[in-house]
């Protein structure tokens, strides 16, 4: 009992000793002088502060010193001012003499790191992070990060509270905390396996982990380089809308149906300033694709480069959000494009799906690519499988406000016609196999003046088809030799075994000048023109029809209109010329054509 009672004794005799004497071990110029090492160390400017600093035993012994600045190693301006530093000094070392911080806890710190167009930082590696000093802890408190690099916009970083470990150089080191981002915040955790091999240039583990509302990202792998580092290792990062995330990046969109949840997990390099998906999972709006992608930060426009493989992709909603921008543009036609909202990187991204999805439309084996360059968008449907038919199309736009300028090519094959007009157009009076070509181009900043500038032309032919709407085979057993009509002359179908039509663009109006039908027993000539604007058609026609008599054969003409709109057409036949003993003219309502 005694003996418990004299080491007792003894501990309290040595800790009411050392707070005698703590105090004279713990010089204001010896502090000044460690922190300044340990701190400082990285831009081999000293640390200065303001008033007195004060000391306490509350139950360490610790400095806190008042308004402090950190100088840089390149500008005038500090590298670091903060309100306070309170450094946490370690016991044993006072008791042989040495004044050394344990820890650091800084107060409202403001960071202000600056990289130079050569790509040299204002800032140099802590004498910490070479092992050379026995700091274990860092605390930042309500902090703030400003990083600017040459050409690049400034990324400032605010509320920071990290908590940064190393209890020893041999360990790992790790950090965790929060932060705010362009009014986000963001929480974050990670380790780092070897520090001191990372510092070397050698290679080290690293793990880290971001979650915050538009973003969640998870990093497990290695990594060399702390000035420009390089890394490779497993990433995954998801948000729940592009839109919402690409405001982070300074690149704002509306809201809209389109661009919503997405995702990314693959093995991923970082090397030169690009990030690399070599075996990429992805999925964008609930379309689920693979292949690789990289993202290069090396310039300030980030550029991507893809190739994705669907299996099905569905772009419904891509299309009515088209639709409705359309509508939008046509409700204020002098409203200027937001042309240039497109032009916020580079992009050389191609895509294949098995099927791809358009509202009503059905296209098989697509592939597809788009470009972003020089101030340009490309879009290229290399091939399409359209209802058994080949499709391939490309449509290229300027992205700037002041010129934009916009050209279409396209090119149909063996596209069965009635399928493919009733999905896309409503139209279903015409049957066959057709092929055809387009080309327009147009330029505008706005709806108005697009339409203006809208010119081109193009050439269609549909072979083995029907046209619904008149029989010419019955209607020409019911024209007598005398000239006289009798019975119901529309309803029914006719055969043809061949259509040809060339058609211009000039404005916002189609024409076409000759379209020629062909089939057993007639030919129609027939011309016409429709607004683009306006669902409305108007042509006119001669339908010749061969009859033969004994040996010898007639030709009649009947002229005709056509009138109405697309979906519901209207036929009125003239038979004036038909009732030639008679000399009188035929008064016929315009009939609607079959559904």
């Amino acid at each position: 009992m005694k003996k418990i009672l004299l080491a007792i004794l003894t501990i309290l005799v040595i800790c009411v000793g050392f707070v005698l004497i703590a105090p004279k071990l713990v010089t204001i110029e010896a502090v000044r002088r460690s922190i300044t090492r340990e701190v400082a160390g990285w831009s081999g400017k000293t640390l200065t502060f303001e008033g007195t600093p004060t000391v306490s035993f509350r139950p360490y012994p610790v400095v806190t010193f008042q308004k402090v600045r950190i100088g840089s190693g390149q500008d005038a301006q500090p590298l670091v001012v903060m309100d306070s530093l309170r450094a946490e000094l370690g016991l044993l070392p006072l008791f042989i003499g040495h004044v050394r911080p344990s820890a650091l806890e800084l107060e409202k710190p403001v960071f202000r790191f600056a990289v130079d167009a050569k790509g040299t930082p204002n800032w140099t590696l802590p004498r910490s992070l070479l092992g050379e000093s026995e700091l274990g802890r860092l605390i930042i408190r309500a902090g703030t990060i400003h990083y600017v690099a040459a050409d690049r916009p400034e990324v400032v970083l605010s509320r920071v509270n990290a908590d940064l470990n190393w209890p020893d150089p041999s360990t790992t080191a790790s950090v965790k905390g929060s932060a705010t981002w362009q009014e986000e915040t963001f929480d974050f955790n990670g380790s780092v396996g070897a520090p001191l091999d990372l510092v070397a240039g050698n290679r080290s583990t690293l793990r880290f982990a971001v979650a915050s509302t538009p973003l969640r990202a998870s990093f497990n792998g290695t990594v060399r380089n702390l000035i420009q580092p390089e890394g490779e290792g497993q990433l995954t990062v998801t948000t729940p809308s592009i839109r919402r995330l690409a405001g982070l990046f300074d690149m704002p969109m509306e809201e809209g149906s389109t661009l919503g949840s997405a995702s990314i997990e693959s093995q991923a390099s970082l090397a030169l300033n690009t990030l690399t998906f070599a075996d990429a999972k992805i999925s964008v709006d609930g379309n689920d694709g693979e292949g690789v992608l990289s993202i290069g930060f090396a310039k300030a426009r980030p550029a991507v480069q893809g190739t994705l493989a669907f299996e099905s992709l569905d772009l419904s909603a891509y299309a009515e959000a088209l639709a409705s921008a359309v509508s939008a543009a046509r409700a204020a036609p002098d409203q200027p494009f937001p042309v240039s909202a497109l032009n916020e990187g580079d992009v050389d991204l191609r895509v294949s799906a098995s099927q791809v999805l358009l509202g009503s439309a059905r296209l098989g084996r697509t592939a597809a690519s788009a470009t972003i360059r020089d101030d340009r968008l490309t879009l290229s449907v290399g091939e399409a499988q359209l209802y058994g038919g080949r499709l391939s199309a490309s449509l290229s736009a300027s992205l700037k406000d002041e010129a934009a300028s916009t050209s279409l090519q396209g090119r149909v094959d063996g596209l069965p016609v009635r399928a493919a007009l009733s999905d896309l157009f409503g139209i279903s009076h015409i049957d066959g196999t057709g092929s055809g070509t387009v080309n327009l181009s147009a330029h505008g900043t706005s709806w108005n003046g697009l339409m203006a500038s809208l010119s081109g032309g193009g050439r269609a032919t549909i072979s083995d088809g029907t046209f619904d709407g008149v029989n010419i085979g019955a209607l020409s057993q019911k024209i007598t030799a005398d000239g006289i009509i009798s019975g119901n002359l529309l309803g029914g179908s006719t055969k043809f075994t061949q259509a040809d039509g060339t058609f211009t663009v000039d404005a916002d109006r189609v024409t076409a000048s000759s379209i020629v039908v062909k089939g057993s027993g007639y030919t129609i000539d027939l011309s016409g023109e429709a607004p683009l604007q306006v669902p409305t058609i108007s042509a006119r026609g001669d339908l010749a029809i061969e009859r033969s008599t004994g040996a010898a054969s007639t030709s009649i003409n009947v002229p005709f209109v056509i009138g109405g709109s697309w979906d519901h057409p209207t036929l009125v036949p003239d038979f004036s010329g038909i009732a030639r003993r008679s000399g009188s003219s035929d008064s016929l309502v315009p009939s609607p054509l079959p559904d």
